[in-house]
């Protein structure tokens, strides 16, 4: 059976997708974020571990921000431009949910 390459439709579906995914991640950022700094306002001196748990969840913000920039307007359905995208993506997303792990790791231990 031959490996069928994805039409530049379906890539684009697909890079809608991360699209979604990454909105999905900043909203979840931004309520992390949020929610420490409620409780660093609530406690008034900043425990170690919450520093750092920001710390962490703020380096996720880039690669994140990153994935949402609309990149598919530069080279307008091109597959091989989609294609990278579509990996970029992927990448970018996998990089931000391991630093949001990190982050989690340092509040909670």
């Amino acid at each position: 059976m031959a490996h069928d390459k994805p039409t530049t439709d379906q890539l684009s579906a697909r890079i809608h997708e991360l699209g979604n995914k990454s909105g999905q991640v900043l909203l979840f950022l931004s309520f992390v974020m949020v929610s420490a700094a409620t409780l660093e306002a609530v406690k008034g001196e900043p425990i170690a571990e919450l520093k750092s748990a920001l710390w962490w969840w703020k380096l996720a913000l880039f690669p994140v921000l990153l994935s949402i920039l609309p990149m598919k307007e530069a080279l307008w359905n091109r597959r091989w431009w989609y294609s990278f995208i579509r990996w970029l993506r992927v990448v970018l997303l996998w990089i931000a949910v391991i630093l949001i792990s990190i982050g989690v790791y340092a509040f909670l231990w």
